[in-house]
């Protein structure tokens, strides 16, 4: 099952045995294979040919600068020197008059001495070429080596024997009797582009730059920027004569046209009468050097109503093109609106691009010989009816077809995409543009959460392993999964089922019927690409064997009685395996003809599933999928191992690194929408594929310590990553062994990457592992779900947890029949207690202290909780005034005045004392506020008082025992202090926490519950994680609902007490029974709105501290508190427990402590006992 990726590149091409696969070989196709260079094959990165050692041929256009060029279009072809060669047929066109030209040696650049072997070769290979056969014409050739490029410029005048008898023959002459620069030419410069010649070597591979100064011969501009010059003994160049009229050449003026044509400047202004005619010489334009009108040259459409068509060569330009055809550059844009891949003049135009040069219906385009979708492949005919040419030659799985005539699945392949003409074809500069089957964007499926398939894999062979040796009959507890596939039987060369290496845990899952649903798994990637078994399942498809193989592993069923069969065949029609002969095109459809077999002769209820890769070179072997929709009843879609050691020295593994070798994760969310989408738009229903997870990562050894970013690379060939104690492999490393190094190894670094949606994880500097954390994959399962498809699948259960073989000591060890009431009780008695069994009782323990916890807890809000809460909120509000009136009495001189009633308002120091005393009757004094932001700053400091409970007004501090009242009022007999700061009873309003401790009493019974089966598991010996885990998991919620057990007590206790100390005694109590359990809620103090009671408990003083402390982990929703609760009530079971206690153990010497003394005398008293125990 674990699929090896031989990262290709996205570009991918047919399967059919008889055609060249460009993206299967580093060089392009032979030269003799193709009539012309429209049959070579096609390139649009100039960096591709760099994969190739030979010789190549090459050609572009010439006017489409390749530096700037993002999408560059090149026709290449191998030169085969095995080939017959052709005799020397250098053509001789009719001679002129000879010419003497005295060339020019230029060169630049430093001595490339180890590149002059490769240089002279390459050039002695065009000498050779030009010898095999040059038309008359223009001369242009280029060829590529080892990244020495060559390129041979002869103007139209020139005789082609010329280049091959004296140009060529010079310069390696030359050559061989000196070490080669960077780039060097040997050049004559004529007045014009016709009478120009040239041979430029450049041994840096830059083929821009050649094309640059190629271009500038035929264009009669010979660069001067060369570093070094050298004349030349001159040569005989051999001209050709003229025609009865004459073309206009780049650099010609009239007066050099009337001289061609032998007449005056006056007769060719005659007989050619246009009004601007020497401002206006463009090339190719007909000049007459006689009387009468210039012939109408100008195409015709053809007799089927097509356009009359014209093919680009490489120098080819618009100005050209029309003046070549007497038409105008708007009469080009005009009849190529609708032709094919007509992306404009200038840099877009091409060579070998099928144009219309007059009106009528678009021509058929050029072939792309390694094209394998659209209209472009070789042999395509015409489109008829309503069919339209992107129609043509659609893409194996409706994968994307591009404006190249490649398929593929990612953005580049499927984003449509115009160039600014419009026409069909195009796209935007730097863009491939999707012709047919566009988008890549998985779509939602259906399916009811209650069908959500989770599936399992369990590797039969891992009983063999030193270490992680899960028994198949623990497999249902681990997260309880629907389908336990059991990989992998074996079949035999007659066809049988074998499981003889696997027969005693095969024997155990028949037994597990009616705990999951028992599926037996045929294949892998072992199995599917030994040297000694990879046959087998191609032969047991044909006709010959598939009846006989189908009834075998059908009959096998019914004898076990299991419930379903999956097949992994990796891979179908596979062309590319190392090791193996290519498959069969035929592999695909014999498949779906076997599981045809077998889905007709399966008993009702059973299922049929097989696994498919997440790739599109491999999946194509599948096609048409939706003849496999119509057989299974699920898909195992192995969305894993993307990428791994594999990808080194593979240019397109990883898109921007050529060496291939960057560091990546093998599991990538955006990769696996878009793996989705493709088997989607294939015909799979989302609701039948089942998601790959993995339970391992893949490893790597960094090249260089500390780095970071997409650029980092990992060594090779082989892996030099660290191997893991129980898997023992290189590059390949289970989660129990990556938890294993994370709890054990002090130099980690642990980070998530957004990018892929997977965990990474760097030891010892430079050991790098990417791979699936259980959050994370309970993230993806998540998504999953979300999405409504069809479920997931995790490779593999056995690689989860370090699940050990017992010891001879723990065999010994049948039953832990003892009980203990306490922590201390055990630990005392540890030293006599087998180690197996310490956890187990102290689970048991923790079980029966939570219960009895939680019964006291609901007796002692049963028992009268309103009258409790009336009490705590009275001392609240009798608390705030205490502390008001001590302040102020203590503090008002700091931020009031006073103003005295009996002494004419003036001003004198405030009272310090408040006494009824009619001897010592208190004075009538208004408080004046000289400080507002000090006093407001003092209340919340000292005690928590928010600014927003304080309402100013009149304090009543005594009454005049010798007054008369006036008519029944008492006002008059009144001692008020004015501007005194009361209670603002609307805004001070203590917060009841009654439903939030009732939602918290639910979570933890629901916790509780938990708790209790988990420790009868582990009683029984039933518990298949480690029990550690859930004895470390559950002591948060046991010891913080014990602790406000002790805090409750302490309220009925204090509740009746009038006293200032047993009032702030009763307040802090009754908070901090209550702060304990808000995690158990699953929300911060703030967000449930009762951030209130932290300044109630600061009413209390220093004696609050301890609560104080609570509250502020409470208030935090990054405390390790939160993490520990989630899990618990969050995630059900074995795995609830890992995650809280792994966030238990990530807990800080700050946060234990904070929770108070008795949930520290706690936790020692069960660090004590986890010291006595061996871990289980």
């Amino acid at each position: 099952m674990l699929v090896r990726w031989l990262a290709l590149a996205t570009a991918l091409t047919s399967v059919a045995q008889c055609e060249f696969l460009s993206e299967l070989h580093a060089c392009p196709d032979v030269c003799h294979v193709a009539a012309d260079s429209s049959g070579w094959t096609l390139y649009n990165r100039v960096d591709r040919l760099n994969a190739c050692n030979e010789t190549m041929l090459l050609e572009f256009a010439l006017h489409s600068p390749l530096a700037n060029s993002e999408t560059p279009k090149l026709f290449a072809c191998t030169l085969d020197n095995t080939a017959n060669s052709r005799e020397s047929t250098s053509a001789t066109c009719d001679s002129g008059s000879d010419f003497d030209a005295s060339p020019d040696l230029v060169w630049s650049g430093d001595v490339a001495s180890e590149k002059s072997d490769i240089a002279i070769s390459l050039v002695e290979t065009m000498h050779e070429q030009l010898q095999k056969g040059s038309d008359c014409g223009t001369t242009l050739k280029f060829a590529y080596s080892q990244k020495a490029v060559v390129g041979v410029y002869a103007g139209g005048e020139i005789q082609p024997q010329s280049v091959t008898d004296e140009f060529l023959p010079k310069l390696i002459s030359y050559l061989k009797g000196t070490q080669v620069p960077q780039r060097l030419a040997l050049q004559h410069c004529a007045t014009d582009a016709e009478h120009t010649v040239g041979i430029v070597i450049d041994t840096t591979g830059d083929l821009a730059g050649v094309q640059d100064v190629v271009k500038g011969w035929r264009l009669a501009d010979c660069s001067s920027d060369w570093e070094h010059k050298k004349e030349v003994k001159s040569s005989a160049i051999a001209a050709r004569d003229t025609c009865k009229y004459i073309e206009v050449f780049a650099g010609n003026t009239c007066a050099v046209l009337a001289k061609e044509c032998g007449i005056s400047g006056a007769d060719l202004t005659k007989f050619n009468p246009k009004k601007d005619l020497c401002s206006t010489l463009s090339p190719g334009q007909v000049i007459c050097c006689s009387k009468g009108n210039a012939p109408d040259l100008r195409p015709q459409p053809k007799p089927d109503g097509t356009c009359f068509t014209y093919k680009t060569i490489h120098d080819d330009t618009c100005d050209k093109i029309a003046a070549t055809n007497r038409i105008t550059i708007k009469d080009i844009m005009t009849f190529n609106k609708e032709t094919w891949g007509w992306a404009g003049c200038g840099d877009a135009l091409g060579s070998n691009q099928v144009l219309c040069l007059s009106i009528g219906e678009p021509p058929m385009p050029a072939e792309i010989s390694n094209a394998v979708c659209g209209p472009q492949v070789p042999g395509t005919k015409r489109p008829t009816g309503s069919e339209k040419l992107a129609d043509l030659n659609p893409c194996k799985l409706n994968a994307c077809c591009n404006i190249w005539g490649q398929c593929g699945v990612t953005d580049d392949f499927c984003t449509e995409s115009n160039s600014t003409t419009g026409a069909p074809g195009t796209a935007a500069k730097g863009k491939s543009g999707c012709i047919s089957n566009c988008g890549n964007k998985p779509k939602a499926g259906n399916l009811p959460l209650a069908d959500f398939r989770s599936v399992v894999y369990y590797e039969a062979w891992s009983t063999t392993r030193p270490c992680m040796n899960l028994n198949v009959a623990d497999v249902p507890k681990k997260g309880e999964p629907k389908y336990v596939h059991f990989a992998f039987a074996n079949i035999t060369a007659d066809m049988e089922v074998d499981i003889s290496d696997v027969e005693a845990p095969f024997n155990t899952f028949v037994d597990m019927k009616g705990e999951t649903n028992r599926i037996l798994s045929f294949g892998g990637w072992a199995f599917s690409t030994a040297p000694e078994t990879f046959p087998i399942f191609r032969q047991a498809v044909t006709d010959a064997q598939r009846q006989k193989f189908a009834d075998n592993v059908v009959a096998f069923l019914k004898l076990h009685d299991l419930d379903g069969l999956d097949f992994d065949w990796e891979y179908p029609g596979a062309p590319d395996i190392p090791g193996i002969p290519e498959g069969s095109p035929e592999d695909g459809a014999n498949y779906v003809k076997f599981l045809k077999m077998v889905r007709d002769q399966l008993p009702e209820g059973k299922t049929l599933s097989v696994a498919m890769p997440a790739s599109y070179w491999y999946l194509r072997g599948f096609h048409p999928i939706t003849e496999f929709e119509k057989v299974v009843d699920y898909v195992i879609y192995m969305t894993y191992d993307l990428h791994g050691q594999w990808d080194y020295d593979n240019p397109w593994a990883v898109e921007g690194c050529p060496a291939g070798n960057c560091l990546r994760s093998h599991v990538n969310i955006t990769e696996t929408k878009l793996s989705m989408s493709m088997l989607q738009k294939a015909g799979m229903p989302a609701e039948k594929i089942v998601i790959g997870i993995a339970s391992y990562g893949r490893s790597f050894k960094m090249t260089k310590e500390g780095c970071s970013g997409p650029m980092c690379t990992f060594t090779g060939p082989e892996s030099g990553a660290r191997k893991g104690r129980c898997t023992d492999t290189a590059g390949y490393i289970a989660t129990a062994e990556i938890n294993e190094i994370i709890d054990t190894n002090p130099d980690i670094e642990r980070t998530f990457d957004e990018d892929s949606y997977s965990d990474i994880l760097v030891y010892n500097k430079t050991e790098y592992v990417a791979y699936m954390s259980r959050d994370r994959k309970a993230e993806w399962e998540g998504l999953i779900i979300g999405f409504g498809w069809g479920g997931v699948s995790d490779w593999a259960v056995d690689l989860m947890d370090m699940y050990t073989q017992p010891s001879d000591e723990e065999i010994e060890v049948k039953y832990c029949g003892d009980s203990f009431d306490t922590l201390d009780d055990l630990s005392k008695a540890s030293d006599d207690v087998p180690h197996l069994c310490v956890n187990i009782y102290a689970l048991g323990i923790m079980s029966k202290n939570f219960k009895t916890a939680m019964s006291a807890y609901n007796d002692l809000i049963d028992d009268g909780y309103d009258d409790k809460f009336n009490v705590y909120e009275k001392y609240v509000n009798e608390t705030m005034y205490d502390e008001v009136k001590e302040y102020m009495l203590d503090h008002a001189d700091d931020r009031f005045h006073c103003l005295y009633e009996a002494e004419d308002d003036k001003t004198a120091p405030c009272p310090t004392i408040l006494s009824t005393d009619w001897i010592h009757a208190p004075p009538k004094v208004t408080y004046v506020l000289d400080d507002e932001k000090g006093f407001y700053k003092d209340m919340m400091d000292k005690y928590g008082i928010d600014e927003s409970w304080i309402k100013f007004g009149d304090l009543q501090v005594y009454v005049d025992p010798g007054c008369r009242p006036l008519d029944g009022d008492v006002t008059g007999c009144q001692h008020y202090w004015h501007g005194w700061p009361n209670q603002d009873e609307e805004h001070m309003k203590v917060p009841n926490p009654k439903e939030t401790i009732s939602g918290a009493m639910k979570n933890l019974t629901d916790f509780g519950n938990q708790l209790d089966e988990s420790a009868y598991d582990a009683s029984a010996f039933l518990y298949t994680e480690e029990i550690s885990d859930a004895l470390e998991a559950s002591e948060m919620p046991v010891f913080m609902v014990e602790s406000a057990i002790e805090q409750m007590k302490k309220v009925m206790e204090t509740a009746d007490k009038i006293t200032a100390e047993y009032k702030k005694s009763m307040i802090i109590n009754f908070a901090a029974a209550f702060l304990m359990l808000v995690p158990a809620v699953g929300e911060t103090i703030g967000a449930l709105g009762l951030a209130t009671i932290g300044r109630v408990v600061m009413l209390a003083g220093e004696a609050g501290n301890a609560a104080f402390g609570v509250y502020g982990i409470v208030e935090d929703p990054e405390s390790a508190i939160f993490s520990i609760f989630g899990a618990l009530i969050g995630v059900r079971g074995e795995m609830g427990f890992a995650r809280a206690a792994e966030s238990r153990r990530g807990m800080s010497e700050k946060e234990t402590s904070a929770l108070g003394k008795f949930v520290q005398g706690r936790m020692d008293s069960a660090k004590s006992v986890q010291a006595r125990s061996c871990k289980v």
